[in-house]
């Protein structure tokens, strides 16, 4: 157990704004285009890892995570509802962090205790998020020599600024179009108690307008007569603001922002080509 938080190398100097939080995904774990948290999965057993990028925060994030282990930011699939005992804190180094600290816990499901090691990485006023977990100790015990090896790799980087979302130039009319692919899609199961549900494969659309406009959608975006200039934006924007945000091209990167405020998501990827794209290991192709 205390493995897992001794392979962090030591810190160096605190990162400005716009950190980053770097490393390399656990070996043999499956990596969910279910974004965000980057959410992995071992591939022979139940054990999973989320990462959560670093968000602004105000206050004493530290108190705050040892009061609640910041509960509210973890997604809801993820979330612990009932703890078997009070957290293990320990003051933990990572590169390039100002501060980290990990707790160590175990929440009770169906009286068998779950194994959770959450970390939380700080760097000026942002913070980040590590959850690791495994369905019982015989598979936390299992599931070590990866979540080590990943561990062993975390670091904090000062972001890229991010480019100009306010126009996106000639290269928005060779973009816009609607794009589908096929990812999973979690299915809450009304039948059972709260946090129960699964994953099935969906079509999933990214709708790009000329202007640098962009909202996405499972299922379907009704596209009048397939002109992107007849989509109301701004209505998906007030409606759904979580997948509504702007695209912009820097260099031979396609960045796109969704959302706002501290839900924002960020992503970068290769523009369209042919008619393709990929965003988050997805390939979506124009319709």
């Amino acid at each position: 157990m205390a493995a897992f938080a001794a392979l962090f190398v030591q810190h160096a100097a605190a990162q400005p704004a716009a950190p980053e939080l770097r490393y390399q995904p656990p070996p043999n774990f499956y990596r969910s285009a279910i974004t965000p948290p980057e959410d992995y999965s071992a591939n022979e057993f139940n054990a999973g890892l989320q990462v959560y990028p670093f968000r602004p925060f105000s206050g004493n994030v530290e108190q705050a995570f040892r009061q609640s282990l910041l509960r509210e930011w973890i997604d809801p699939r993820y979330r612990e509802t009932n703890l078997a005992a009070p957290p293990e804190f320990r003051q933990i180094t990572i590169a390039g962090a100002q501060m980290a600290l990990s707790a160590r816990f175990a929440e009770s499901v169906a009286g068998i205790p779950r194994q959770r090691l959450r970390m939380l990485i700080v760097s000026g006023n942002a913070a980040a998020l590590v959850d690791a977990s495994a369905n019982n100790m015989a598979t936390w015990q299992r599931a070590l020599p990866a979540l080590n090896a990943m561990a062993a790799t975390l670091r904090v980087e000062a972001g890229a600024a991010p480019p100009k979302m306010a126009a996106v130039g000639p290269q928005g009319r060779a973009i816009a179009g609607l794009y589908m692919g096929t990812k999973p899609k979690y299915i809450v199961n009304l039948n059972r108690p709260a946090g129960y549900g699964s994953h099935v494969m969906a079509l999933h659309y990214y709708l790009f307008s000329a202007d640098g406009r962009v909202y996405r959608a499972y299922d379907e975006i009704s596209v009048p007569g397939g002109d992107t200039g007849r989509f109301d934006f701004e209505a998906a924007r007030r409606a759904d603001p979580v997948n509504s945000g702007r695209y912009a091209v820097q260099g031979n990167q396609l960045h796109i922002r969704m959302g706002g405020g501290q839900e924002v998501e960020t992503i970068a990827t290769a523009p369209p080509h042919d008619g393709r794209v990929t965003i988050n290991t997805v390939l979506y192709i124009r319709q």
